[in-house]
This record gives C-alpha cells, structure tokens and sequence, in this order.
C-alpha cells in the first residue's frame, strides 16, 4: 500500500470488492466472501449478522470497508477545509462534487445501509440532494454537510452492541462436539436447549445456564420414563412430578432386572439404571433450588451442570433417545 499524499483519495471498484484509487491501493472482501471457511451459519437481521461471531468475522463481514470509507470521507472534509481556506465562498467544482458523491455511495452509502443505520441513510439523503443540486454550492455549505453526515453515522455506530464472549467459554459455545452423542438421539428439543444454557454459560448468566440444563435433564427422564413405560392414570407424563416420575423409573427398572440371571447383561442393566436414577434424584435437588429461588448459583455451579448433564444424557443416548417407546432389549 502506498502512502497517501494531500487527499487525493477515493473508492473504485476492482475485482475483488471496492479499494481506495488515488494514491492509495487497497483490496478488501466484498460482503459474500466474509464466512468463506466458517462453520457459524449467522441469522440476518435487515442484512446485518446476528449472534455468535468472531472479530474476524465481524472485520470481513464489511467493517474494513466501511472504516475506509469512514477514512475517504475525512479525507473529503479535510480537503473541502483547504479549500475554504482559498475563500470562504469560492464555488465547489463539478469534478470535487462527482468525485465526492462517487466516494460516498460506494464507500458510506451502501454500508450505511446494509448495516441499517437510519440516522445516517437520512442524512445521506439530504447530503446527496446538496451535491446534485443544479444551484452553485460553496465549499462551506458542503462542509456543513459532510460534518453533519459523519456525526450522524458516529451517533448510529454508538447504538450498536456487541458482546465479547471470553475465549475459554467461546470455545464452548461454537464447539461443543462433547454433546454429540446427545444431539444425535435428542435431535429435536435438547439439542437447541443444551445449546441455549451453553450460551447463558458464556454470557455469564450462571442460574439461565442451570435452568437451561434442568430442562436438558428433564427430557433425558421422560425418556427414560417412556423406556420403562411409566405412566399416570390422570395427567400425561409431562405434567408429573419429577419426584413420583422417578420413583416409578426406579421401581420399574428393579422390576426388569430381577427377573434377569447373575452375569455381564445384569451388571450392565443395574449400572444404566442406578446411575441415571441417582443422577436424576441429584438434578430434581437443584432444579428445586432453581424453580424456588432458594440460594444463588456461581460459575463453578453452571459449569457443574454443564457437564453433569451432559455426562447424564451421553449416558442415556448409548441406549435410548427422544424416540423410544420400547424396553431396552439388548444389554449390554
């Protein structure tokens, strides 16, 4: 890149997005090229990205190119300053005028408006209106314009909010291959939640984490309810509570193994049930503590569910998932 001399300064399009023409040579990314590699699949919100990304992301979605403009624009202002200097009257030139609109819709107007900064798309409006106007505009009611324009888009870009996620807990919430086996056989619903109390984890809402998880573990029982086929003569299963749904898992489950004959299929038996029961009655203690506001809950609590419920649903996903309705008839 060369250095720039004065203000000759301005956008042009090239092969690969727009770069500054003049004295200075730039190359940056048009927008479709900004998540080449990435595996984040962004919800768009009018045109502008939402949730989970990263800074390097967020510079090639289409923040360098917007900062160049933001740069050509000063340059602009700079220059219309100078010339006041000569006179503060002096009529703007046709060939300042087109170069100055020409710098404004490729390098401002058009990430104004993908990034939907309202403010600024008005002004831009009015600024567009005094550059092609057929009356002779000074350098000075320009000025007035650019300045007025620049502290506009300054004012939107203050209304914008992101949140920086500390690495550590980013890297939990983009990769969380750990709760595959879990995913794979609670497709529908604890996948989206699991992913929903990782997230508050990251955001550091440690109780939303845990009460995302209970949910988690609360699927995770019905399943292992409708495997054992408990049932309620009088409410559906979802609206039992969680104390008697797992006092009949348990009682159910002593039921099947006792029948069975001393060997690798009993022990494997006893083992998912044992440990998924105690699991369960563990879990029911702190969703109490959550759903009844009794204590407050720190970091290390959240990453415990976290991973206690994860460790919980890998476990049953070895043998049922959201769409049994049968006994396991296989063990071990």
């Amino acid at each position: 890149m060369q250095a720039a001399t004065g203000h000759d300064i301005g956008f042009a399009p090239n092969h690969s997005g727009f770069g500054l023409f003049g004295n200075v040579s730039l190359c940056v990314p048009i927008r479709y090229r900004y998540d080449l590699g990435s595996d984040l699949n962004w919800p768009a919100i009018d045109g502008l990205p939402s949730g989970l990304m990263s800074l390097f992301d967020m510079m090639n979605f289409c923040l360098r190119e917007f900062a160049l403009g933001l740069r050509a624009l000063s340059y602009d202002t700079l220059s219309v300053q100078e010339k006041i200097q000569e006179g503060a009257f002096a009529k703007i030139t046709d060939a300042e005028r087109r170069r100055i609109e020409h710098n404004l819709e490729f390098g401002v107007a058009r990430y104004c408006r993908q990034l939907n900064l309202e403010s600024a798309v008005k002004r831009l409006e009015r600024t567009f209106r005094a550059l092609r106007s057929t009356n002779d505009q000074t350098y000075e009611t320009i000025e007035g314009e650019l300045i007025t324009l620049y502290e506009a888009i300054e004012d939107d870009l203050k209304t914008e909010y992101f949140y920086h996620y500390p690495r550590e807990k980013a890297l939990l919430v983009v990769k969380n291959s750990e709760w595959t086996p879990t995913f794979r056989a609670f497709p529908s619903q604890a996948k989206p939640e699991a992913e929903r109390g990782i997230d508050c984890y990251g955001l550091g809402h440690n109780v939303a984490c845990i009460f995302h998880m209970m949910r988690v573990a609360e699927l995770g029982m019905r399943a292992l309810a409708r495997e054992r086929k408990v049932t309620f003569p009088h409410r559906p299963l979802e609206w039992a509570e969680w104390e008697n749904v797992i006092n009949l898992i348990d009682t159910k489950a002593k039921a099947a193994s006792a029948d069975m004959t001393r060997g690798p299929a009993l022990d494997a038996a006893r083992a998912f049930y044992t440990a998924a029961i105690a699991q369960l009655r563990a879990f029911k203690e702190t969703r109490n503590r959550i759903m009844h506001m009794r204590g407050g809950f720190d970091e290390l609590d959240a990453r415990r569910a976290m991973t206690q419920v994860r460790d919980f649903m890998n476990g049953l996903s070895v043998k049922i998932g959201e769409k049994t309705r049968a006994p396991i008839r296989r063990w071990p």
